[in-house]
């Protein structure tokens, strides 16, 4: 997994000696990307603005595979695997800017709904994790998530553009997805205890597909409920209903 942190200084050259430090990574080795080269502001006073740069930070373990993997590639000199690790190189780097074009595009979304937001990166199971730390939250959620929803869409659309393979991208506020999936999980089995107690169907509001999947799924394993969602477009409602004893069935067709 491989996570991305952010430096600034005066100008570029400080913010990398400021990122060497810190991650104690030799200067020639450090790999960066410029997000921004600053500003002198107004006669070099007022309004002046750091230089800043997006670091890769690799883990321990892919380190060590990374130099394995050199390791052979030397002992081993082939045209066609130095070719595929060269054109796996450049993949990666054009991955890279275009997560950086997503988290500028991000950046100023949530520049524009509230102040003092900052983003964390991070890889994780081949998806690209932007986390919006600080600032309103509830803003940039909006209700039942639909803001954070239609942000999403947006980033994901401009990342994909640069990139010929589709990149899976997620957006979240401070861990609000998680917990959603949490408060989804339990009113799915609140609410279907209810409908086996009363034997009557019991209904969810509108919800987005992704709700609507854990909602399907949480039930899925439970005998005593069937799960369906009703309407059209992309907001639908969930009915569950209880499922009939094999008793009650032959009650009712002999009554």
């Amino acid at each position: 997994m491989t996570s991305y942190k952010e430096f600034a200084g005066k100008n570029i050259e400080l913010a990398v000696k400021k990122a060497c430090g810190k991650l104690k990574i030799d200067q020639e080795k450090i790999k960066y990307k410029v997000i921004s080269h600053g500003s002198t502001g107004i006669f070099g006073l007022a309004g002046r603005k750091k230089a800043k740069i997006i670091v890769s930070v690799p883990e321990k373990e892919e380190a060590v595979k990374k130099q394995v993997k050199e390791k052979n590639l030397t002992e081993k000199i082939e045209i066609n695997k130095n070719d595929t690790v060269n054109n796996e190189e450049n993949q990666n780097e054009f991955r890279t800017d275009s997560v950086l074009i997503g988290k500028e595009v991000l950046q100023k979304i949530i520049d524009s709904i509230t102040a003092d937001a900052k983003i964390e990166i991070m890889e994780k199971s081949n998806k690209t994790i932007f986390n919006v730390v600080g600032g309103n939250s509830a803003l940039l959620i909006g209700k039942r998530g639909k803001t954070l929803e239609a942000i999403q869409l947006v980033v994901e659309k401009v990342i994909n553009k640069q990139n010929e393979k589709r990149c899976r991208t997620v957006v979240d506020i401070e861990g609000y997805k998680d917990k959603r999936i949490s408060y989804l999980k339990s009113l799915a089995n609140r609410l279907a205890e209810k409908c086996k107690k009363f034997g009557k169907p019991m209904s969810l509001g509108e919800m987005n597909a992704h709700d609507r999947r854990i909602i399907h799924i949480t039930l899925k394993s439970d005998k005593g409920v069937s799960t369906r969602s009703k309407g059209e477009g992309v907001l639908r409602k969930i009915v569950i209903f209880p499922k009939k004893s094999a008793h009650q069935k032959k009650e009712m067709s002999q009554a």
